[in-house]
C-alpha cells in the first residue's frame, strides 16, 4: 500500500509542476509562450471520465441491490 500513495503522490506532483510552469511561464518577448497542456481538454475529458464512472458505479449498486433481495 505504501507503492500506492508514493505512486499517487507522484502523480499530482507532476501535475502540479507542470501546471505551474504552464501558468507562471515568463517571456521576454511578449509572445504568449506555448502551453505543455491545454488545461480545457484535460479538465473536460477529465469531467466526462467522472460522469461515466458515476453511472457506472450506480448500475454497479443497482445490480448489487437487485441480487441482495
Amino acid at each position: 500500500m505504501p507503492y500506492l500513495a508514493g505512486v499517487l503522490t507522484g502523480v499530482l506532483l507532476t501535475i502540479l509542476v507542470v501546471f505551474l510552469v504552464d501558468n507562471l511561464a515568463v517571456t521576454t518577448s511578449g509572445i504568449e509562450p506555448q502551453k505543455i497542456v491545454n488545461w480545457d481538454v484535460a479538465a473536460q475529458k477529465l469531467r466526462s471520465s467522472i460522469t461515466t464512472v458515476n453511472k457506472e458505479v450506480h448500475e454497479l449498486r443497482e445490480d448489487v441491490h437487485e441480487a441482495t433481495r
